[in-house]
């Protein structure tokens, strides 16, 4: 057996396209600032490419007499695998959870690095362009139909200074409707600062009212609930 023979055509196309597929997605989750981005939906990618690889070609080409090999067996694994990494990137505050977007993105891309080493490119580079039209088109679409029954606004502010009395002020004269939908303490930053979620219904102009909030002494951070994971 020649253990320096070179890979075929197909196997180098299945992880260049592995790659390239992959890296679209990373690129979105990078764009939009989430904890996986390229680096790591490629890796996961290839990775997962590879492993099919070895499954299909390379663990049959080392065995000898009538030894058999099920194909599905390392490939299985990786589905498993992949979920310890998914896993990574969700965690919880209080009653919301956060980053489970990403972790289905890596899901995916695991799924594209098989299909890639499958060689069923077409299917690989359909999942992905379903995947742009999810979150370019459907995703945003929905957002927009559900938006007439309020908005959700998520704001980090430091307590005891009167900020939510002040920011529920603003938000009134600004012509909204406001509704506490849950307080908590923040997880992640110190000083005794809080996380509010207001449902707003009703006014105009939420992009002047968002900048309001983001230079408001006391606010630490605000952003919109489809912005939340």
């Amino acid at each position: 057996m020649n253990f320096f023979a070179l890979p075929s055509l197909g196997q180098v196309l299945a992880i260049a396209l592995s790659f390239v597929l992959t890296a679209t997605i990373g690129i979105e989750r990078e764009l939009r600032h989430k904890d996986a981005g390229i680096r790591t939906h490629v890796l996961v990618g290839m990775g997962s490419c590879l492993f099919t690889l070895i499954s299909i070609a390379g663990a049959p080409a080392v065995l000898t007499g009538n030894m058999r090999w099920d194909a599905s067996r390392i490939a299985a694994q990786v589905v498993s695998g992949i979920g310890f990494i998914g896993a990574g990137v969700i965690w919880f505050n209080h009653d919301a959870i956060r980053g489970l977007t990403t972790a289905s993105a890596i899901w995916v891309a695991a799924a594209i690095g098989m299909a890639c080493g499958a060689q069923m490119f077409l299917l690989a580079v359909l999942v992905v362009v379903a995947y742009f039209i999810l979150v370019l088109v459907v995703a945003p679409l929905f957002y927009k139909i559900t938006r007439r029954a309020g908005q959700i606004v998520e704001i980090s502010y430091s307590e005891g200074q009167g900020v939510l009395r002040a920011v529920l002020l603003e938000i009134s004269q600004r012509g909204f409707e406001s509704q506490i939908v849950s307080v908590r303490q923040s997880k992640f930053h110190e000083h005794h600062e809080a996380v509010v979620d207001i449902r707003l219904k009703g006014g105009r102009d939420v992009d002047s009212l968002m900048s309001w909030l983001s230079e408001y002494d006391g606010v630490v951070e605000v952003k919109l609930a489809d912005e939340a994971e």
